[in-house]
């Protein structure tokens, strides 16, 4: 099992600066690379791949000294990720899909690199990276398993490290034999077949006259200088706050849920689909139902549960008493049955009804991240 470990690196002043200055030579390198692949095809008819552009990186370190500077496994996982961009590109043209033309990156959406095998060394709370420096680590907790790729990445607040880790052992949390459903939503963030509900905590709404305070402040300033450029980092601040703040929800509740389940049933919901509806778009995206359930499949996985994904059709509209079919708008939250007479809050009869479908499919189809999801009747 792979997993990642992300902390937050203490770097001096002279650290920040070749940090930076590799990212900019990584960047640079890549849209190099990408505008050869695009002219050697479109003059040529040529497909370049990983292995021709990487034999002209000696050369290429011969006549730049600041490409030289750069380790070299860096700048070969640079030319790697131009090589899956195009293999992400093709298969979405096999596949029929609208996709785009792998685009140039600027620098403000070029903010990590890759050590894949070697060129760091992790000692204590210290880290040294090959022709950059060494420099404090903050160990929130102990790297697990063996160390197999490190990036650096940089964001709002500063600069953070990743350890992907091979572990060789999953975390124990005894057996339940419970099953539930899993109603997600906006009113409640989620609501469970055994009748709980999940606050939803909003984590965009709250601070939204505080991005719209900041926004405007962006607004007011000359494009391009320096005030600007402060106002802009103040927003990515406040925005990689709420990400935080959504993921810890995220992974608290999560953990919660595999505890005290062995068997967990989600909606297979159509969320790009959903998001079109502009009365509801902000909630649900503020919501992040796909990383909720993202989260769940990989702890669950770790800790030896399983998460299926049921088809979401007339899972409000079924009665969960006696299936009974009960036709009712968006805005109608309580579920009456006119045959055998039940009340029920309307979520609450869809995440029974998605437990007992799952039950029903026998649990058989699990979705992991590891294999595709698929179902059967």
């Amino acid at each position: 099992m792979h997993k990642a470990f992300k902390y937050k690196l203490h770097v001096s002043r002279a650290v920040g600066e070749r940090l930076a200055a590799t990212l900019d030579v990584c960047r640079e390198l890549y849209n190099a690379a990408l505008q050869e692949r695009r002219d050697a095809y479109r003059l040529a008819g040529v497909s370049l791949n990983y292995y021709n552009q990487a034999q002209q990186l000696p050369v290429i370190k011969q006549e730049c000294p600041d490409v030289a500077a750069v380790h070299s496994q860096i700048l070969q996982d640079t030319l790697r990720r131009v090589q899956k961009t195009f293999d992400s590109f093709l298969r979405g043209i096999k596949a029929g899909e609208r996709v785009g033309y792998p685009r140039f990156r600027s620098k403000n959406r070029y903010d990590s690199f890759t050590y894949p095998q070697l060129g760091w060394k992790l000692s204590g709370n210290k880290l040294t990276l090959s022709k950059i420096g060494s420099c404090r680590i903050y160990l929130s907790r102990p790297v697990e398993g063996a160390i197999k790729t490190v990036t650096v990445k940089r964001e709002a607040d500063g600069w953070y490290v990743s350890f992907s880790v091979e572990c060789d052992r999953c975390r124990y949390i005894p057996k339940t034999g419970a099953s539930v459903g899993v109603d997600v939503g906006i009113e409640n963030f989620a609501t469970l077949s055994t009748g709980e509900n999940v606050t939803n905590p909003q984590h965009l709404r709250q601070t939204e006259r505080r991005l719209k305070r900041a926004q405007r402040n962006i607004s007011r300033k000359k494009r391009g200088g320096q005030r600007w450029q402060k106002a802009v980092h103040l927003l990515r601040k406040q925005h990689a706050e709420i990400k935080r703040r959504r993921l810890d929800f995220f992974h608290k509740l999560t953990l919660q849920l595999i505890r005290e389940f062995d068997n967990i049933a989600v909606e297979d919901l159509n969320i790009k689909g959903m998001v079109k509806n502009h009365h509801l778009a902000k909630s649900i995206a503020d919501a992040s139902w796909g990383i909720f359930i993202s989260i769940l499949e990989c702890k669950a996985a770790e800790a030896g549960r399983r998460v299926v994904r049921v088809p979401a059709v007339y899972t409000s509209q079924d009665c969960s008493a006696c299936g009974a079919r009960v036709r009712k708008t968006l805005a109608t939250r309580e579920h009456r049955c006119l045959e055998c007479g039940i009340v029920l809050h309307r979520d609450h009869n869809a995440a029974i009804n998605i437990n007992a479908r799952a039950l029903r499919l026998g649990m058989e189809k699990v979705a992991s991240p590891c294999e595709p999801r698929t179902y059967s009747a």
